[in-house]
C-alpha cells in the first residue's frame, strides 16, 4: 500500500516551486524591458544619424545655390516625439576650397536624465 505522503507535494516543495518561478519571472521581465529600452535608444541614435546627414546634405545644396559659404548655425526639431537639438560649426581651411564642417546632435533620453551628443565631421567643397 502506497502512503498518503508519497502521492502529493509538501508545503515546502511547493512555496520552493513558487520562489524559483518568481524569480525567473522576475528576470524575464527585467530582459524585457531593458530589450524595449535599447531598442528604443538605438532608435534614437538612428534618428539623429538620418537627421544629421539631411541637415548635412541641405547645407551642402543651400551652399551650391547661393555660392557662399555655410555659416555657423544651430536649431532644434522634433522627431518622432524627441527633441534634438543640433549645432553646426564651419572653418575654412587656408586658402583651399574645402570648409571644415562639424555637426553635433543632442538630445536627452526620458529614463535617463543624461544628454547624449553625436558628432559629425565632414569636409565640404565651397565654389
Amino acid at each position: 500500500m502506497i502512503s498518503r505522503s508519497n502521492k502529493a507535494f509538501t508545503l515546502l516543495e511547493v512555496l520552493i516551486a513558487l520562489v524559483i518561478l518568481s524569480t525567473a519571472i522576475v528576470f524575464i521581465f527585467r530582459s524585457v524591458t531593458s530589450s524595449l529600452y535599447s531598442a528604443k535608444f538605438s532608435q534614437n541614435i538612428t534618428g539623429a544619424c538620418f537627421f544629421a546627414e539631411n541637415k548635412i546634405w541641405e547645407m551642402e545644396e543651400e551652399q551650391r545655390a547661393k555660392a557662399e559659404p555655410i555659416e555657423n548655425r544651430q536649431g532644434s526639431q522634433k522627431i518622432q516625439g524627441k527633441d534634438f537639438r543640433w549645432t553646426c560649426q564651419t572653418k575654412r581651411l587656408g586658402s583651399s576650397n574645402l570648409v571644415y564642417l562639424e555637426f553635433i546632435v543632442y538630445w536627452q533620453e526620458s529614463l535617463r536624465e543624461k544628454e547624449y551628443v553625436l558628432e559629425f565631421d565632414t569636409y565640404l567643397l565651397s565654389l
